[in-house]
């Protein structure tokens, strides 16, 4: 076990735990969505805080070396409200910002998605200058693209770590691998879950890997695919198998028809996004747990092998931190890479 201790806010079901995992003792943990955090608790620990993070008490929340957070970014998605710092969600990277303050790790971390550094670029410049004061130098990578880390799927985040000034140390973020991974060799090997004779089998062998459709029928699907609208997006889109997947989102839990396998007319699996994801089939969610509900949880997730590397990247900025003194200049407070 690492010496090294982790918070995590804003957890969801743990898939960036789940990267911090192998190198940090992850203490505490705090999460809305008791669906998500049923999850968190089947996979990663039992010891998770379920409450809104506005009611729980500072005071209450541990001290460890390490805070991990992703606040939700609806507000600051095209895809979403765009509503901002002024959004009902949008508000609450400054409650993370306030916990770090009171609470000072030596190194946090804050992912987002991409549009809180183009169209909601006041908001970050605040956020760092907030940082800044309070003493920490802040490190950001605008648009970290899973799929240089061996993810099949572009999920372009950005990624804020702020490292405690007295640590005098520097951090680099991990710079990927040049491999690019397909949803072939990510789900290539997974049986049909439609046409697999022991349903038992894929349960047994492939946890949530089940195909079930409410709207539109799988006959709409099929109509849509062989009868396309000239120069019109019909609302259906097929991932390839040899080139990496375009986003998953939350929205896979209702707009399934933008999320079709490769080769069969249906909606990709919970087990199929987990994979694009790159998260390990021993990440298992509980299968009571409502269908929409899982594929929210991915949807809303960090990559495991982005968050497996930044996590690698942060203990080496921990250990050089802890075991020397670090000559030099200071550091620039602002490193937009």
């Amino acid at each position: 076990m690492s010496r090294f201790t982790v918070c995590s806010f804003f957890s969801g079901g743990g898939l960036l735990d789940l990267g911090f995992n192998q190198y940090f003792n992850i203490i505490w943990a705090n999460e809305f969505n008791h669906h998500a955090a049923e999850s968190y608790r089947a996979n990663i620990g039992d010891h998770i805080v379920v409450d809104d993070i506005l009611n729980v008490d500072i005071d209450s929340i541990p001290e460890a070396d390490v805070f991990i957070g992703g606040p939700p970014c609806q507000d600051y998605s095209s895809a979403g409200t765009n509503r901002g710092e002024i959004g009902d969600k949008g508000k609450l990277v400054w409650r993370y910002e306030e916990i770090v303050r009171s609470k000072k790790p030596k190194v946090f971390v804050m992912e987002n998605v991409v549009g809180l550094a183009r169209k909601h670029k006041d908001t970050l410049s605040k956020l760092v200058q907030s940082y800044t004061k309070i003493g920490y130098k802040v490190y950001i990578k605008e648009n970290l693209d899973a799929v240089m880390f061996g993810v099949a799927q572009h999920r372009k985040r950005v990624f804020i770590v702020g490292v405690r000034n007295d640590m005098n140390v520097s951090f680099d973020f991990p710079t990927g691998i040049s491999a690019v991974v397909t949803p072939r060799d990510t789900i290539g090997d997974l049986p049909s879950p439609d046409t697999i004779k022991s349903r038992e089998k894929v349960l047994g062998n492939f946890p949530n890997h089940t195909s079930t459709w409410t709207s539109p029928t799988p006959e709409r699907i099929i109509d849509l695919i062989a009868n396309p609208k000239p120069n019109q997006f019909n609302g259906v889109r097929r991932i390839s198998w040899d080139q990496p997947s375009y986003t998953i989102t939350s929205h896979i839990a209702k707009d399934g028809r933008e999320f079709i396998h490769p080769q069969e007319n249906r909606r990709l699996t919970v087990r199929e996004c987990l994979r694009l994801m790159s998260v390990p089939d021993t990440y298992v969610i509980p299968t009571h747990i409502p269908l929409s509900q899982q594929y929210t949880l991915v949807g809303n997730g960090v990559a495991f092998l982005v968050a497996k590397a930044l996590s690698h990247s942060i203990l080496d900025c921990l250990e050089v931190g802890s075991n020397e003194d670090v000559a030099g200049e200071q550091m620039t407070i602002f490193q937009f890479i």
